[in-house]
């Protein structure tokens, strides 16, 4: 299953009165559930696909981590440059993505001051929740 079914499942399952949705297929499971206040949580499992092994300096690299389930942007549109690049300086409160869930399009910012040491995610690729999106070596 490829990003954009991924998300014209979850817009077609936010429009209707289901409550539950489960989809299996060749080995990937989505399983959706609406709340009490019409929240969608989902639990995306997928064949373990193996990523490179960072080293993560705790006293001065700062993780951004996905806030929802969306597809990462690096750039407000596929004209336009990359919000930021590996190296880039950046300010708190700075625009360094965008993630698009449901139509929506949530600006991330910077939490803090420093320079973009890893950017973890391709544009238009699925993130999940609490994803490492970004690390920031942030100024001292």
């Amino acid at each position: 299953m490829d990003t954009k079914e991924i998300i014209d499942i979850l817009n077609l399952f936010s429009r209707k009165s289901l409550t539950k949705l489960i989809i299996k297929k060749d080995g990937f499971t989505l399983e959706m559930e609406k709340g009490n206040q019409g929240c969608i949580s989902t639990d995306v499992e997928e064949r373990e696909v193996p990523r490179a092994e960072t080293k993560f300096d705790e006293s001065t690299d700062y993780r951004v981590k996905s806030p929802l389930v969306g597809v990462f942007y690096e750039a407000p549109s596929p004209e336009s440059k990359p919000f930021v690049k590996l190296g880039d300086s950046v300010d708190k409160g700075e625009v360094i993505c965008i993630i698009e869930a449901m139509k929506m399009i949530n600006e991330i910012k910077a939490p803090v001051s420093g320079v973009i040491k890893r950017i973890n995610f391709k544009n238009e690729e699925l993130v999940q929740y609490d994803d490492v999106i970004m690390e920031i070596e942030e100024y001292v």
